[in-house]
């Protein structure tokens, strides 16, 4: 929970959001059929905070981009 992570392409099927906004921090694990599934929180979004997902853990990578293209992983 809370760990900084990249929401992976491809976003055909995701909300439009993450075409432009791929960074977020893990809100909540769910399990599914035994295989863990998560929730990531948005940062810049109205309503504040918006939750999207559940994405499976192989859609996800842990850290971001920051603006001069380093990666930053808490």
């Amino acid at each position: 929970m809370g760990d900084l992570v990249t929401v992976l392409p491809p976003y055909d099927r995701d909300p439009y959001i993450l075409n432009f906004q791929h960074y977020g921090r893990i809100a909540a694990v769910e399990h599914r059929e035994n295989m863990p599934s998560y929730m990531v929180e948005l940062d810049s979004t109205l309503p504040p905070r918006r939750q999207v997902g559940p994405f499976p853990g192989t859609r996800l990578a842990k850290g971001w981009r920051d603006q001069s293209g380093r990666w930053l992983v808490e």
